[in-house]
């Protein structure tokens, strides 16, 4: 079995456009950027991401659950 990959759906993309990151770090970095770029115009983003192999394999439920604290930093919840 091939190593998991991290798939990071943002805002209310479809869960087959998710971007695939190698590591957790590489995807909460892109979600960071993203949000605080919006946040700059007083839009919030939220996101997903889903642990799996390949993307044939992903699952419907997030394994974390993103969005930006009130003083600039990501929440990572575990769903």
């Amino acid at each position: 079995m091939s190593p998991a990959r991290y798939y990071l759906r943002m805002g209310d993309d479809d869960l087959d456009q998710a971007r695939r990151y190698r590591t957790r770090a590489d995807a909460l970095a892109a979600f960071g950027h993203a949000a605080r770029e919006l946040a700059q115009y007083g839009q919030d983003l939220s996101a997903s991401v889903h642990l799996a192999p390949s993307r044939d394999q992903l699952a419907e439920y997030p394994d974390l659950v993103l969005s930006l604290g009130p003083r600039g930093g990501i929440r990572v919840e575990r769903a």
